[in-house]
Formats: structure tokens, C-alpha cells, sequence
């Protein structure tokens, strides 16, 4: 195949947390006029990056591919996905550590643990993660 499963994790892991701290900092900036560029996430996401990135969308992707799906559908479908995981993820680390990382509170949240404004954001990382997928497989 290619490289090994842990490699690509970490691969995940990394690209995941790095863009929760760059959205996190640009969005300070934007709202609060922080210009200290500040951003952050939190350790408990590192297993959702890694095993959504091996275990759900690479073969998702090479699905969608392989079946000739155009941008629109990969990009809508991407988004309901990591709004699932968010949900799924979300509701578990509540039930286990007490707390959601992550708390929506505007008024299109469900839950506190989606934000539907953020669709275009996931379905846009979607793509995101096509363009990484495929330089891993180019590897």
C-alpha cells in the first residue's frame, strides 16, 4: 500500500492541529483585534484526527473517487461526516471526561457539540484533506 497507518495518523494529527490553532488565532484576530495571534486546540482531538483521517476518510475518499463523484457532492458529503464525527466524538468525551471539548453556543448549534455555520468550513477541509491524501499516495 503505502506508508504505515501510525505514520499517516500522526500525519493527520499534526495537519488537524495545526489548522484548529491557525483558525483559532485568525479568528481572535478578526472578532477581538488580538494581535498577539494566539491560537489553540486540545489533546482530545488528536485521536478523531487520526482515526478519522486513516479509518474514515481515506477509504471514503478513494470511494468517492473511484465512483466518479464530482467536487460538490465530495464536498457536501464531507461536511455531514465530520459533522457526525463532531457530534459522535463530542457526545462521548462528555459522557467520559465530563466535558465537550469544544462548546457551541450560537443559536444553530445542536447540542453545543455542532455548529451548522461551520458546513462550508468542514466541507471546504474535506477537499483539504483530498489534496494531503493525495500527496500521501503519491509518496
Amino acid at each position: 500500500y503505502y506508508m504505515n497507518i501510525a505514520i499517516r495518523a500522526l500525519i493527520y494529527i499534526m495537519v488537524g492541529m495545526t489548522g484548529e490553532i491557525i483558525y483559532t488565532a485568525v479568528k481572535a484576530l478578526i472578532l477581538k483585534r488580538d494581535l498577539r495571534l494566539q491560537g489553540y486546540t486540545q489533546l482530545w482531538v488528536m485521536p478523531i484526527y487520526a482515526m478519522g483521517g486513516v479509518f474514515i476518510f481515506e477509504p471514503l475518499h478513494l470511494a468517492m473517487v473511484a465512483a466518479g463523484w464530482n467536487i460538490l457532492i465530495r464536498f457536501i458529503i464531507y461536511a455531514f461526516i465530520i459533522f457526525a464525527m463532531e457530534f459522535i466524538f463530542g457526545f462521548l468525551d462528555k459522557r467520559i471526561i465530563g466535558k465537550c471539548p469544544w462548546q457551541y453556543k450560537c443559536k444553530w448549534s445542536i447540542g453545543g457539540y455542532i455548529d451548522l455555520h461551520k458546513f462550508p468550513f468542514w466541507g471546504a477541509a474535506g477537499l483539504a484533506f483530498e489534496l494531503i491524501h493525495n500527496y500521501l499516495l503519491s509518496l
